[in-house]
């Protein structure tokens, strides 16, 4: 008996050992209490910004008695759309990060965390948003530009003379390489923005390559052989032009032209022996009677040609007959060189010829030519203009034919000058100088994208009403947009010029919709 007494007891000892070894002091649990970061997120359960925007985010933080000195901060975002890989982008307390990602596509968006640190306790506290990148770049004047001389970059305006219905002004550089993380080899001496199989894109063409670049988000989507459907040995790309329902490709002293509205490629080109120059006369206007739609002086075989149509119609290519009687006789002009070329809103074609002895330049319209079912009636002569007087012409380097006015610009490095041809004898006006050190690069009338197959109402009031212009100084390039007034004149509205600042050598400029 006694000994089960004495069992009995250490057994209760036992237990109450046990049951003061699991016992917790929570005596002093108060005075060690965690205080926790509260981040205020309310309202803000998602993010959107517009490509090349800043996004800004002043966090609302309650941090109790934390020291602030003990916090840091870290913002972190995944630069591919449901990406598990995140970049430190900011290490702020509060956010300014200019966003240079592609717009996301539907249902997809990228992931950013904030996070803040408390260096005492080594606890994080942290929050995170779906963010959306949205376009914003719209209608407006794409900019090529070059930095080493030797690769292309693409900037962007937006402003009210460029872009329908809009009253703010929006400059966006080196768009291109931000994108694609590189630029484009070669230098852009032309571009042209279309839609491609129902894609808005832009081709720009260098002496070697032609390029794509999808303006939804200014990714790079091919070259050369990608854009054709029958391909060659080497690009030699010449120029980049437009009729009704056709885009056109030069090169290789060939022409293509193809519906791209309807195709992915181009195709092939026509196959005919003049031998299609740089400069071509591109009836783009969709009246009726359907006039020739090409006319273009061949250098090798000194011809005028024109091909009245694409499709449905007289295809091929045919020389304009000569005229004994005319203003001009087409069977004599020979040894020129082509300098520019141009359609008037009336369908009369007009070229600007120097001539490889002399180097006189002239000026020679054609009309349009007229409806003959199967073949329309050709080109025939119908102005001649010698430029043997105009003041600087030797220095010329640029020439803007306007479609709406008898009036042609021509520009040497610092000055534009205006030759008037409503009369017999043409007359020419200096009407504009340079500012000092800048010297100009481009120079071209702002036609709004699609110009003009469009109807007159859906043009903005600026289209032909200006004149966009870069000048480069060595160390900047601007671009300057010139308003016209006194139509028919060629004045320059000097007190109301635009300019944009900031941009390597502008090598090219095209409107894009």
């Amino acid at each position: 008996m006694k000994n089960i007494k004495i069992f009995k007891l250490f057994c209760l000892v036992t237990i109450f050992l046990l049951i003061q070894s699991c016992y917790k002091d929570d005596s002093q649990l108060d005075l060690n209490k965690i205080t926790a970061v509260s981040i205020d997120t309310t309202g803000v359960s998602t993010l959107s910004v517009r490509q090349f925007e800043t996004l800004e985010i002043n966090p609302t933080l309650d941090i109790g008695d934390l020291s602030e000195s003990n916090l840091s901060y870290e913002w972190q975002l995944n630069l591919e759309p449901n990406d598990d890989f995140f970049d430190v982008i900011s290490t702020d307390k509060n956010l300014e990060y200019e966003v240079r990602l592609p717009p996301n596509k539907v249902g997809e968006n990228h992931v950013l965390y904030y996070k803040v640190i408390d260096s005492e306790t080594n606890l994080e506290y942290s929050v995170a948003w779906p963010l959306t990148v949205q376009n914003n770049i719209g209608e407006g004047l794409v900019i090529a530009v070059t930095s080493d001389g030797i690769n292309t970059d693409l900037s962007h305006i937006m402003s009210p003379e460029v872009t329908q219905n809009s009253t703010e002004i929006s400059v966006k550089y080196n768009v291109y390489s931000a994108i694609n993380g590189t630029t484009i080899d070669g230098l852009i001496k032309q571009m042209r923005f279309t839609t491609i199989y129902g894609v808005d894109a832009l081709l720009g063409i260098t002496d070697q390559s032609v390029v794509r670049v999808n303006t939804l988000d200014y990714t790079f989507e091919g070259e050369n052989d990608d854009l054709f459907f029958s391909s060659v040995d080497n690009y030699q790309p010449q120029a980049l032009g437009a009729i009704v329902q056709g885009d056109v490709y030069v090169g290789n002293g060939k022409l293509t032209a193809t519906y791209m509205g309807a195709s992915r490629k181009f195709g092939l080109p026509f196959d005919f022996t003049y031998t299609v120059p740089d400069h071509i006369g591109y009836n783009g206007f969709s009246y009726y009677p359907l006039p020739v739609r090409f006319n273009f002086y061949d250098e090798v075989n000194e011809h005028f040609v024109y091909l009245p149509t694409i499709a449905f119609g007289d295809t091929s290519m045919h020389a304009v007959p000569g005229d004994a009687d005319g203003i001009f006789n087409p069977d004599d002009v020979k040894d020129k060189i082509n300098l520019a070329a141009g359609v008037s809103s009336t369908g009369d074609f007009r070229h600007l010829l120097k001539d490889k002895t002399t180097n006189e330049l002239t000026l020679y319209i054609l009309d349009g030519g007229g409806d003959l079912y199967p073949s329309p009636i050709p080109p025939a002569p119908k102005g001649l203009y010698s430029l043997a007087s105009a003041p600087d012409i030797e220095n010329a380097e640029f020439f803007v034919l306007p479609v709406d006015q008898r009036v042609m610009y021509y520009a040497t490095e610092t000055k534009i000058y205006a030759m008037l041809y409503s009369t017999e004898t043409p007359t020419f006006e200096l009407r504009y100088t340079a500012p000092a050190g800048e010297r100009i690069t481009t120079l071209q009338m702002y036609q709004q994208s699609g110009y003009p197959d469009k109807y007159s109402t859906d043009n903005i009031s600026t289209n032909n009403k200006q004149l966009v212009m870069s000048t480069y100084n060595d160390v900047e390039g601007k671009v300057y947009l010139l308003p016209i007034v006194n139509v028919g004149v060629g004045n320059i509205d000097t007190a109301n010029i635009t300019s944009f600042t900031g941009f390597d050598r502008v090598l090219s400029i095209a409107p894009q919709k």
